[in-house]
């Protein structure tokens, strides 16, 4: 007999969609009979638009795919709505802090599943000027400058690198 999961929206940031090991542990998530949709995000605002869909398609769990952008923007986006479902998430990018120190998963497909089927913690979202949220940290001055003039290609894989 073939369990049963709780059918997930996995939203993931265009930069890191075309990953062939993402693409491999979506597909061994189905064969495990996980019912999970993948969409992409191109431009600010989809996100919104995905968790709308993720309403409509009764998911019970929102998975953010990207860095900490990705992750605030779509978690935004499911306190803006109202969404009732869970939010996880999986570090998809060079420098993101949240998901490393939360004990998540290295092993992509362990993650998605563990955001499907893990037990969930609740976690606060905080807000600036009610509308832009974040859930790890927030940023400015030197760190901000640096994070947004070092070209992406040459970003090292820690923030360590960067000191």
């Amino acid at each position: 007999m073939m369990s049963t999961f709780p059918a997930s929206l996995l939203i993931l940031n265009g930069k890191g969609a075309n990953e062939p090991q993402l693409r491999e542990a979506v597909n061994l998530l189905r064969d495990e009979g996980i019912d999970i949709h993948v969409r992409v995000t191109w431009e600010k605002g989809d996100a919104a638009r995905f968790i709308d869909e993720a309403l409509q398609l009764n998911v019970e769990t929102v998975i953010a795919g990207g860095g900490d952008g990705t992750i605030n923007e779509v978690a935004t986006a499911l306190v803006e709505r109202g969404g009732k479902m869970a939010l996880g998430f999986y570090r998809w990018a060079r420098l993101t802090t949240l998901p490393p120190a939360s004990g998540i998963p290295q092993d992509l497909a362990s993650a998605l599943k563990l955001a499907i089927v893990g037990r969930d913690v609740p976690i606060d979202i905080a807000r600036v000027n009610d509308k832009t949220g974040f859930i790890n940290m927030a940023t400015g001055g030197f760190g901000t400058r640096i994070t947004t003039e070092t070209p992406e290609n040459s970003r090292p894989r820690s923030a360590v690198s960067l000191i």
